[in-house]
């Protein structure tokens, strides 16, 4: 009359084996478990541990490392000793079920404690592999292919080859994780730190692939405090600019490395920054950065010029760019008058990276210096036919870059170096004949016998 009860349920055992499987939550509040075990264990000393139930036993490796305490191997060696020959393997030998249930505690121990110049860890990853190869069930395997796919369970193997697997898979970065079984907070344990630091070790070409670089920027918005806050702030900045001194990323890297390192880290030109969120960044990566930005800056000068008419911004544009172009401008700052301040709120050059100062007096409202640094010299550049000067870098009168603010008769009174070898009574160089190249090539000539640094005609002119 009734139809039979079905024998089994496919899908239900589907999804129990999958529970089985993986492990992506996140750790219980595992301080707050050790700290309790550890008052359990001290009273159950006296009856030789009689008293430690399974639960507390299964619970065990959460009171490991409780600082500043002595790791549990040192204060109850023998309750340690009997977790580890007795009651694990029994315990994991009855169902997988109950193995996972054992198996996790060591795995999120091994995460959150994870410190390869300790002993009792090291020993801990020993006796975890052994376990790991005696047990059944589904995730114990999972955890035997962890280990034989990036030797999770060895301390001094795991941090780079974990490292190189998760930069490399094809899917986002949550989805590597939890290919691994790894929560989301996993970046911010010790072993996902060991990873994170290992991932940033690699070599400078790696450090060059786009993939790369996008990787290592997703991971560090997964981190709970921003990076220029956190133990990774300069050995990150380095990772990422140092690869590029002296070279020339591609626009989509350059914009990209630009747009986080200033919004994050701050602008390197104002000296606040400098103060803390450089600190201790290597000067190439900051000259890296700052070679990006004059570039930036160098482009929002000449669109500048356009918008407020200077006549001679095209042969500007293609004698500055030039050295640009062939990696010699090192340093470029702006000092803007009232109008160009508002052609570039309008083109929203500051929004970009380009900064800048404000000219204050001493000038029209539509003037602006360009002021930047190819070797040892620092050059100002007026608009609207302005001249050009030059000064020794680090000399009493040279103009200095970065300010917030100039006075125009400030850039002008300090006498400029020669441009013209005693042959004019004015050293420093204006614009003539520009159609011609005639100071195209006097400022050419002149960067070569100061610099060392030669373009040939066809670029400048």
């Amino acid at each position: 009359m009734f139809a039979a009860l079905p024998t089994a349920f496919p899908k239900l055992q589907l999804v129990a084996h999958s529970m089985d499987a993986v492990v992506v939550a996140p750790p219980p509040p595992m301080e707050v478990i050790g700290k309790r075990l550890r008052r359990a264990f001290v009273l159950a000393r006296g009856d030789g541990y009689q008293a430690v139930s399974l639960g507390q036993f299964r619970k065990l490796p959460y009171a490991y490392w409780l600082h500043p305490e002595p790791p549990l191997p040192l204060t109850d060696r023998a309750l340690v000793q009997r977790y580890w020959t007795v009651v694990l393997p029994q315990a994991t030998g009855s169902g997988s079920r109950r193995a996972k249930r054992w198996l996790t505690p060591l795995f999120f121990t091994y995460c959150e404690a994870f410190n390869p110049t300790d002993p009792w860890f090291k020993e801990l990853a020993m006796r975890l592999r052994a376990a790991i190869g005696t047990i059944e069930g589904p995730f114990a395997e999972k955890l035997t292919s962890l280990q034989l796919e990036v030797a999770f369970f060895e301390p001094d193997a795991v941090p780079m080859n974990l490292a190189k697997a998760l930069i490399s898979h094809p899917e986002r970065l949550e989805l590597a994780l939890s290919n691994f079984m790894l929560w989301q907070g996993f970046v911010d344990t010790p072993l996902g730190a060991a990873v994170f630091e290992a991932a940033l070790g690699q070599g400078v070409q790696r450090l060059r692939d786009w993939t790369v670089i996008a990787r290592l920027l997703d991971w560090v918005k997964r981190l709970s405090s921003p990076v220029a806050k956190s133990r990774h702030r300069v050995r990150f900045a380095d990772a990422l600019l140092k690869p590029w001194y002296r070279n020339r990323p591609p626009d989509r890297v350059k914009l990209t490395l630009v747009e986080f390192f200033v919004r994050v880290y701050g602008d390197p030109r104002i000296e606040g920054h400098r103060q803390y969120q450089w600190q201790g960044v290597s000067a190439e990566a900051i000259s890296a950065l700052m070679t990006m930005l004059a570039g930036d800056t160098l482009r929002g000068f000449m669109r500048i010029l356009e918008r407020t008419a200077d006549d001679i911004w095209l042969y500007r544009r293609k004698f500055w760019m030039a050295f640009y172009d062939a990696g010699h401008i090192e340093e470029v700052w702006l000092a803007l008058g009232f109008d160009a301040r508002k052609e570039a709120k309008k083109l929203l050059v500051d929004e970009r990276g380009m900064g800048f100062g404000r000219l204050e007096g001493g000038a029209l409202t539509n003037h602006s210096v360009l002021l930047l640094k190819i070797g040892h010299i620092v050059f100002t550049e007026w608009s609207h036919n302005g001249s050009l000067r030059a000064y020794d870098d680090g000399a009493d009168h040279t103009p200095a870059l970065y300010q917030v603010s100039y006075h125009g008769t400030d850039l002008r009174v300090p006498l400029s170096k020669d441009f013209h070898g005693g042959m004019n009574i004015n050293p420093e160089l204006r614009h003539m004949n520009s159609a011609g190249g005639t100071w195209q090539r006097k400022a050419r000539d002149f960067i070569r016998r100061e610099t060392g640094v030669y373009i040939n005609d066809r670029e400048v002119i």
